[in-house]
């Protein structure tokens, strides 16, 4: 199944693995949006460049023999969604050796739609689905949420000699998205940052405009942080923004900031590291001002729970891992997940080949396996173990025509 780039490039950086035209035929065109998709093919050529020389350096591009490739070997499978786990994707894209993996990062939101109007092999969201989203869907069709990466949310911004690691706290990021702080200098933000020089400066608040799973995590842990935003705003992957500029995209919110001094807004961590952008110490509950990393977003990811099964269409808005206890545990952390048909065969009918259900298993199985040693170095967390359980059982379950699939 193939997610079409509107330019004709290669969205996923594969390389030597790039499908022919022949091998795209059993999907019909994505319905992502041309400026989307134009949108995407700029932003992973800024990923993968960054992501081939993190890589080269760690010894990631040499890719693995397809020796023991599991049944279904050979697939090109197409995806689309997340923005935050795109560079994830593009490294994955690179390394899976027994097939092709095509990703498209449109947002989590256009990814769930196409995954709802057939066009992909999974979406990629960091939100669960919704209810609207639930009743989009085939007629009779279930769909499994797989997490895929654990993540963290970075707030974003551009100050004139202000370096990272500016304090920031719930109630004053609430604050400024809703319009009530509006200067650098105001005395909300320089009481916590003793000795920094803030400018009197507006402040020029960005926000995306798209459906995103980033605003999701974003602004549910805002909603945790203060009532007046939970009331007045809320948390969702779209919401009414009461002040800002709104962009498309990580790419539309990091380049906003970056030309538009005394900005801020908010992307995945692994985004900001690979662009090399500025970001702040945020305050969590045990009032410690932390700076997201990898160790301290692992710490967040530790204390997640049970999970709800695969299948269910109700829980998963309850999961969350942002807020968890401990003096270095960093806040604003998430889940990002994969969202896939519990029976291949029964929603894609006849464009479905056994044969390429069979490649979709394999390639998630290894996503959620082999494919987690990857995350370190792009500033994502491998998933707990338990989490890689619950994942194995429901990757294990998908089937083609309600015969099982063999899933490693």
């Amino acid at each position: 199944m193939s997610a079409n780039n509107a330019s004709g490039t290669n969205p996923s950086g594969a390389g030597a693995n790039a499908p022919s035209d022949a091998d795209k035929s059993h999907l019909p065109k994505s319905s992502s949006s041309n400026h989307m998709a134009l949108y995407a093919v700029v932003a992973i050529v800024i990923i993968v460049v960054a992501v081939v020389g993190a890589g080269a350096a760690l010894g990631w591009f040499t890719k693995k023999s397809p020796s023991n490739c599991p049944a279904g070997s050979g697939q090109t499978i197409a995806a689309a969604g997340s923005t935050l786990a795109q560079p994830l994707m593009t490294l994955w894209a690179s390394q899976y050796s027994c097939g092709s993996l095509e990703y498209n990062g449109v947002g989590s939101g256009a990814g769930v739609t196409d995954l709802s109007q057939k066009t992909v092999d999974f979406g990629a969201s960091d939100a669960p689905l919704s209810a609207t989203q639930v009743s989009a869907l085939p007629s009779g069709s279930t769909v499994l949420t797989i997490p895929e990466l654990v993540a963290g949310v970075a707030i974003i911004y551009d100050v004139s000699g202000v370096a990272k690691g500016l304090n920031l706290t719930g109630t004053v990021l609430a604050g400024i998205y809703l319009g009530t702080i509006t200067n650098w200098n105001s005395s909300q933000i320089t009481s916590i940052n003793p000795g920094v020089k803030l400018p009197d400066a507006n402040i020029t608040v960005v926000e995306r405009a798209d459906s995103s799973g980033t605003t999701y995590v974003y602004t549910s842990w805002l909603s945790l942080e203060n009532s007046s935003w939970k009331s007045k705003v809320g948390a969702a992957t779209t919401v009414s923004w009461p002040t800002g500029v709104k962009e498309s995209g990580s790419l539309g919110v990091a380049g906003t900031v970056k030309s538009d001094p005394n900005s801020i807004g908010y992307v995945d961590l692994a985004y900001a590291i690979t662009n090399t952008l500025t970001y702040g110490a945020i305050q969590n509950p045990a009032n410690t001002y932390v700076l997201p990393n990898e160790t301290n977003t692992a710490a967040a990811a530790a204390q997640a729970g049970a999970l709800p099964a695969a299948n269910a269409e109700a829980g998963w808005d309850s999961v969350s891992i942002l807020n968890e206890p401990g003096t270095t545990t960093y806040p604003i952390a998430t889940f990002s997940y994969v969202m896939v048909y519990s029976d291949l065969g029964a929603v894609y009918g006849s464009s479905e080949s056994q044969a390429h259900a069979q490649g979709v298993v394999a390639f998630l199985w290894w996503a959620v396996s082999t494919g987690q040693s990857y995350s370190s170095g792009l500033s994502y967390v491998p998933l707990p173990s338990n989490v890689v359980t619950s994942d194995e059982t429901a990757i294990s379950s998908i089937q083609y025509n309600g015969q099982a699939l063999t899933s490693h």
